[in-house]
């Protein structure tokens, strides 16, 4: 057998990003009244001061090794400047009637790139992309799923109920980050677990593929990181579908807002890390997003294949790295198949 394995080259095998659709799905329109995006005036990028890793917490050498990242979860760090807060609050506030509620998340806003060009051009914008790819240490993109390219998370208005409950997301990467004045809320903190996904899995009596959904069992104090954030336009990075995260209950009605938008590797030799269970989270239009998502990865790697394949490789090898390229489509429509029978 040829030890040839597209998965096992030392570069990266950078697929190119999709076009937005020309189309988007009938049930969004956008803002009539919001601010231009302009990243001279919005962004004021620093780097954060600390970065953990995988490694930190207990991952694998081949938990890390699956994933196109070995960082996990940064400190605070300023993104936006003033009147990038001023701007993505406004346009917050401004969606915040089409806001829903859910188990896991109390209120919140999805499809928020079809809704707002605003947050559209951030989410695009080459210079946050570039900056938290360099932070991620691999380049990233615009997750290939519109509707999972930010969203918005809200306060509830009901103190009893945390703002997110202990979860992995669905999704490889994202940012947090807050757009409200932290020193004006108590409580709500932005909590992590410093261990792996398998070990809280454990301590929450869950299973692995169950993470994503709501936990309100406890972890220990202990191994909860409480994050602060300096101010309104600070952001945290994480490795969301690896680190287990929430947002803690306020003590009192406050505003607390936050947007998450949502990114991919551009390199398709890691497993896609999104989660099957994205067909079912209601979004319009999510499961053709999936289709061409996980056609998307397939293309980038059949691309490889195409060019990388040894003239000489046997048949093994050949079949094996052929399915490797197309699991992804094939994941697919195992998923299509179990609705068309349920």
């Amino acid at each position: 057998m040829s030890n040839f394995s597209l998965r096992d080259m030392n570069r990266p095998i950078l697929a190119e990003g999709l076009p937005f659709p020309e189309r988007a799905p009938d049930d969004y329109e956008y803002l009539a009244d919001e601010p231009g995006y302009d990243p001279s005036q919005h962004l004021a990028p620093e780097l954060p001061a600390k970065t953990w890793t995988l490694a930190d917490f207990a991952y694998s050498e081949s938990d890390i090794a699956s994933v196109a990242s070995p960082v996990a979860i940064t400190t605070p760090f300023r993104l936006l400047s003033d009147e990038g807060v001023a701007a993505m609050r406004k346009v917050a506030l401004a969606l915040r009637d089409e806001r829903v509620s859910g188990e896991r998340t109390a209120s919140f806003l999805t499809g928020g790139v079809y809704r707002s060009k605003f947050l559209r051009d951030f989410c695009a914008c080459p210079v946050v992309i570039e900056f938290l790819s360099q932070i991620a240490g691999t380049r990233l993109m615009p997750h290939s799923m519109p509707s999972q390219q930010i969203y918005i998370n809200y306060a509830p208005e009901e103190v009893e109920k945390a703002v997110d409950t202990w979860h992995t997301d669905g999704i490889g990467f994202d940012i947090v980050i807050m757009a409200s004045d932290p020193s004006s809320f108590d409580g709500g903190e932005f909590q992590f677990f410093k261990g792996s996904k398998f070990e809280a899995a454990r301590l929450l009596g869950t299973r692995i593929e169950d993470l994503t959904d709501t936990h309100l069992t406890e972890l220990p104090a202990e191994r909860v990181e409480s994050v602060t954030f300096p101010a309104a336009g600070y952001a945290v990075f994480q490795n969301g579908a690896m680190v287990v995260h929430r947002a803690n209950r306020l003590r009192r009605v406050s505003e607390r807002i936050t947007l998450v938008p949502g990114y991919v590797a551009r390199d398709v030799r890691c497993d896609d890390p999104t989660h099957p269970g994205v067909a079912d989270w209601g979004e319009p239009g999510i499961r053709a997003e999936l289709a061409r998502h996980k056609a998307w990865c397939a293309r980038s790697r059949l691309d490889a294949l195409i060019r990388e394949l040894p003239l000489a490789s046997d048949d093994e090898t050949i079949r094996r790295e052929l399915q490797w390229a197309i699991s992804d489509v094939e994941s697919m429509l195992k998923i299509l198949e179990a609705k068309s029978k349920s």
